[in-house]
């Protein structure tokens, strides 16, 4: 079927050519081979105590440190592993430790969307039952559990996907409901 964008259904056109998705940010966890010395965080390190924790704020790139109790770093604010990598062994040699055997574990992103398109909120509402209208915020709540995540998407055709590790299951989930929604009608 000639022209139809990227597949047709009932001579529907569907078609995410116009789909923008991006990674806000993803929570880093490290585990170094040996645990991170509180003190030698604050003095070596520069960073600050806040109860059971040592927080510090790098500059470049722009990411917070959380070193837990266990002596385990959280990264917020850098959206791709391997920078977050080069942070953290930049920090360890700071405070005079190796990156041997550094272990990373990756959290739930946020992931920004722009479909390029409107939304008709209340039809999709009455249509789906995995999506209900928060008027709190006045944009959709989607339960898209096929992809472990939860997409909030405004009018505007903009929206989040969060709870998702993987961007590509992040754009994967955006895909399929953006579809459903054009099959229904619901986009303008």
């Amino acid at each position: 079927m000639a022209g139809c964008g990227i597949s047709c259904h009932g001579g529907v056109k569907l078609t995410d050519e116009k789909i923008k998705v991006e990674v806000e940010t993803q929570t880093f966890r490290f585990t170094p081979s040996e645990p991170i010395d509180h003190d030698g965080a604050v003095t070596l390190g520069g960073g600050s105590k806040s109860g059971e924790y040592v927080v510090i704020s790098h500059e470049e790139p722009h990411a917070t440190f959380v070193i837990e109790p266990e002596g385990t770093i959280l990264v917020h604010g850098i959206s791709r592993g391997e920078v977050a990598r080069l942070a953290i062994e930049e920090l360890l040699y700071k405070l005079g430790m190796t990156d041997e055997w550094l272990m990373m574990d990756s959290g739930d992103m946020i992931v920004q969307f722009s479909i390029g398109r409107a939304v008709m909120l209340e039809l999709v509402a009455d249509r789906f039952l995995e999506a209900d209208v928060d008027y709190d915020i006045n944009a959709l709540r989607i339960d898209a559990s096929r992809h472990n995540a939860q997409i909030i998407l405004f009018n505007n055709g903009h929206g989040i996907v969060l709870g998702q590790s993987s961007k590509r299951i992040a754009e994967m989930a955006i895909r399929h409901w953006i579809k459903r929604f054009e099959l229904e009608g619901a986009l303008a």
